[in-house]
């Protein structure tokens, strides 16, 4: 095969409101980058289930997102919220943020800002996505509207096609596109998008992530002409 992408949850998900265990708090003392942060005790921020463009020479995004989240918080008292793992093997806090907005007012929810900005995409982690529904839906919101990355050809949800997909191996991609066939073959399910196993895109999907949906395998498997 040409390609195989990691699949991706792009069924519709009924989002419930997420809890979170309470972490830390303090002041922002500097911006990183689009998704991370540091705070006033020395402590490095990753925004968790969200990614931010990179900095790259030649693209503007990075640098807008890094701003938009300067905006944010920068100089601001932030409190910090854990669904699952708590720090990566850099030492890195991996949080969902609030930004307090006062007495009677309700905090702002840093991820969910940065995405209906269009200024960050869903992505989450096994041990990290219990907001995954609240976050998708405020992914749609943004690129159904052309805000942010999704003004650029770069960004957009690409078509399940090698040609398509050019140039997009071993980066962050979304994609759309008709499952010919559905299978199993022991512990892995192949979705494949084309009628050409050896040379069309391949989607792999493997036990492990069954369960992620209502009724695993055999919901997966019913993919096929979709």
């Amino acid at each position: 095969m040409k390609l195989i992408s990691l699949f991706g949850v792009v069924v519709a998900i009924t989002a419930a409101a997420p809890r979170f265990e309470r972490g830390e708090a303090g002041q922002v003392s500097k911006v990183l980058d689009g998704d991370s942060f540091v705070l006033d005790s020395g402590l490095e921020v990753r925004l968790a289930e969200v990614e931010a463009p990179r900095v790259r020479p030649g693209d503007i995004w990075g640098p807008r997102a890094t701003q938009d989240l300067e905006r944010l918080i920068l100089g601001k008292k932030v409190e910090l919220r854990y669904d699952g793992l708590r720090r990566d093997r850099r030492g890195r806090a991996i949080a969902h943020v609030f930004v307090p907005q006062g007495l009677g007012k309700e905090a702002v929810w840093l991820q969910s800002a940065l995405l209906k900005n269009g200024l960050a995409r869903v992505h989450t982690y096994a041990d990290n996505r219990r907001a995954i529904g609240d976050l998708w839906q405020a992914e749609r919101e943004a690129r159904r509207a052309g805000r942010g990355v999704w003004t650029s050809g770069a960004y957009q949800v690409r078509f399940a096609t090698p040609e398509a997909l050019q140039g997009g191996i071993n980066s962050f991609q979304l994609m759309e596109g008709k499952v010919e066939k559905a299978s199993q073959r022991g512990k892995v399910i192949f979705l494949n998008f084309g009628t050409d196993e050896k040379t069309d895109v391949t989607a792999i999907v493997p036990e492990t992530a069954f369960p992620r949906w209502r009724g695993g395998a055999q919901d997966l498997l019913a993919l096929q002409g979709r």
